[in-house]
């Protein structure tokens, strides 16, 4: 199995995996700092600061050495992953795109590469009204109604230097993580649990603005890039794969083109291509 690498070098928040590699019976992968190995359903999961342990087999989630002495924030970290893995066993996947819900209560998946603009205009988009079903990333499941977005809830992280577009953020200037490389902070804005998906919007930063159609085979392509644990060799593979192409296949997808004009004007840019 191909290395798979992503430009923010795996960040610990991020999702996806930035390497995977196996020989067809056992896949060993990293997710962040959590270092991971899958066969068939069952995995290991080693943080790689404390090397604590936590396991996933039988559909359970299991305490591994040094697990229960780990610091609290190493225990999320392996705690997030594993939900991740035990999700794919109840045919829900999860993929690294911002969620929104319009005011008509239909889902919008803003997805692209790291910095294309998934957070910013999805905070664009709550400031209307929009409600939110994560950030970084949404769990998605093929029910017999259609497709659905469940919620994956972190905190809304956006630039302060946003102020600019928008001055409320200046009240939590105090809160920003300067060692992040974009200065950004935890926002308030309402999470929704979950909702029937409308369109899939694939990001680009840009010196226009342009939304146009999107084929389902690309927009397929960016879903792969960005889907979860995708490449794992486990039992839920294949059925992961075709949750994605059911979603292409059965909801439009748009490329949005987009500069910081969008910043106030995308919720009308979404609703024109929703018509």
């Amino acid at each position: 199995m191909a290395a798979m690498e992503f430009a923010d070098g795996g960040a610990p928040h991020v999702g996806a995996p930035v390497h995977a590699s196996g020989d067809g019976e056992e896949t060993h992968w990293r997710c962040g700092l959590v270092d991971g190995t899958t066969a068939g359903s069952a995995s290991r999961l080693v943080d790689a600061e404390f090397r604590a342990e936590l396991r996933l087999a039988g559909g359970r989630l299991t305490r591994g050495p040094g697990y229960a002495a780990a610091p609290r924030l190493t225990r999320q970290r392996l705690a997030r992953v594993g939900a991740m893995l035990k999700l794919r066993q109840h045919a829900r996947y999860h993929v690294h795109a911002a969620g929104v819900v319009a005011p008509d209560g239909a889902a919008w998946l803003l997805t692209g590469e790291t910095g294309s603009g998934k957070s910013t205009l999805a905070y664009a988009l709550a400031r209307r009204g929009w409600r939110v079903l994560g950030e970084d990333g949404v769990v998605l499941e093929h029910t017999a109604s259609g497709m659905i977005a469940h919620g994956w809830r972190d905190p809304l992280r956006v630039s302060i230097e946003l102020a600019e577009w928008f001055p409320e953020l200046r009240r939590y200037e105090h809160l920003v993580d300067w060692q992040d490389v974009r200065h950004r902070v935890d926002v308030d804005v309402t999470f929704v649990k979950r909702a029937p998906i409308a369109g899939v919007i694939t990001l680009e930063r840009s010196s226009h603005d342009a939304m146009s159609p999107l084929s389902s085979t690309a927009a397929l392509t960016m879903l792969v890039r960005q889907a979860t644990f995708l490449l794992l060799t486990d039992h839920h593979a294949a059925a992961h794969l075709e949750t994605l192409r059911e979603l292409v296949e059965t909801v439009p997808c748009f490329t949005l083109r987009h500069t910081p004009a969008q910043l106030a004007g995308v919720h009308s840019t979404i609703m024109a291509a929703a018509r």
